[in-house]
């Protein structure tokens, strides 16, 4: 119950937030919780190059950093950056901004004021909008593909891969009613991934089954978090979610009994279109 006062709080809060850039330039590229080598995509991100950036909500600019002041510094990952704090506890970052084109003042801002340009600052693979939003109050960073009206331009389903176990040596695809011996510790993996096009995407929720019991339920909805480190609900840090395969997500580890076993997918993209796929395994 209170994990679901807490979204009403969120969407609440951030109800009438706006898109940071026109809407005629959206262009998505990553989105909220993706998998980034040893963390989670903490925002959504935008591509495209010298766009101009509007704040999510009124507020006031309280932190930038920009490398055309000292171009001899070292620059962080997240590049050039713009922090802005909103009414109700809220706070937004921008990330990777465009040298020299940051509003430098820390001053009261609208919606319809333009901070800054995005760009390719920091460690980025392209022009783009980073876009994070934080929950002070609650300690939670947002998904705002949640709260902002976006068309995220995909009509396609979410796409199940498979259903997988690994065991000491192997990885193995299920296929169904597949027949199976095996003595020992088995851990049970599923790739699936959202498309925008032909790019592969995160997902909004993931759901796995063993027999009927719910063995893992990843929500994207926002993290948690505490002492600098994410957490997705109910309390799975990012190494408990990801296999070392961008889009495989972990089900647990279990020792089979002679029988058969149902194993059961359910993924929902963040336009809610939700896919199921469900497998089974003769153990003799």
């Amino acid at each position: 119950m209170k994990k679901y006062i807490l979204i009403l709080f969120i969407i609440s809060s951030l109800l009438f937030a706006r898109v940071p850039i026109d809407d005629n330039r959206i262009r998505i590229t990553s989105t909220f919780g993706e998998f980034r080598t040893d963390h989670f995509h903490n925002g959504v991100d935008f591509g495209g190059n010298r766009m101009e950036i509007y704040p999510v909500k009124d507020g006031e600019i309280v932190y930038y950093l920009d490398e055309d002041e000292d171009p001899t510094r070292p620059l962080y990952g997240v590049g050039n950056v713009v922090m802005i704090e909103h009414p109700d506890n809220l706070r937004s970052y921008y990330y990777h901004i465009e040298p020299g084109t940051i509003e430098k003042s820390y001053a009261k801002v609208t919606e319809k004021d333009v901070i800054a340009l995005t760009g390719n600052s920091g460690r980025s693979g392209g022009a783009h909008l980073h876009l994070t939003i934080e929950n002070m109050k609650e300690g939670l960073v947002v998904d705002p593909l949640e709260y902002l009206n976006i068309d995220k331009g995909s009509s396609q389903p979410p796409l199940i891969h498979g259903i997988y176990l690994r065991t000491e040596n192997r990885l193995i695809q299920i296929k169904d009613k597949m027949p199976m011996s095996y003595k020992g510790e088995i851990k049970l993996f599923v790739k699936a991934y959202d498309l925008l096009g032909s790019i592969p995407m995160g997902l909004k929720r993931v759901k796995i089954y063993m027999n009927d019991e719910l063995v893992r339920d990843y929500d994207f909805t926002y993290f948690i978090k505490r002492d600098n480190v994410y957490y997705i609900s109910p309390n799975y840090r990012f190494e408990e979610v990801y296999g070392v395969d961008s889009h495989f997500y972990r089900g647990g580890v279990f020792t089979p009994k002679r029988g058969k076993y149902t194993f059961k997918a359910e993924v929902t993209d963040f336009d809610n279109k939700t896919v199921v796929l469900t497998r089974t395994v003769n153990f003799y």
